[in-house]
């Protein structure tokens, strides 16, 4: 089991730091603040916005991202080199450039 959960925490590390990298860009664009601390990545918006926020869930091997009442879970998927909400096939990253979509009321990618 514990390679496994060193191979979570190696893709999870990795993938927090690249959304941060990603964000940063976006959150001057767009007027949200993007934080890291303790192993989760949140952004924040004017009110009356919800955070965003992505957490590792090493007990689950997941990544959830939760945005308003909103949870998604997403696991690791080898073939897609990243994480994937398994239901639609959405990656990490399609489903946050969504999520902050939403809240900011414009197409943002990154």
């Amino acid at each position: 089991m514990r390679n496994n959960d060193d191979e979570f925490g190696r893709h999870a590390q990795e993938a927090l730091r690249t959304l941060s990298r990603l964000l940063t860009p976006a959150s001057d664009d767009f007027g949200f603040e993007v934080g890291v601390q303790a192993g989760a990545l949140e952004l924040e918006f004017a009110p009356p916005q919800a955070p965003i926020t992505v957490t590792l869930h090493p007990a689950q091997q997941q990544i959830w991202l939760v945005s308003g009442a909103k949870t998604h879970k997403l696991a690791w998927d080898i073939v897609e080199n990243a994480f994937v909400l398994e239901a639609t096939g959405q990656t990490l990253q399609e489903l946050l450039e969504a999520a902050i979509s939403e809240a900011v009321g414009e197409d943002v990618t990154f």
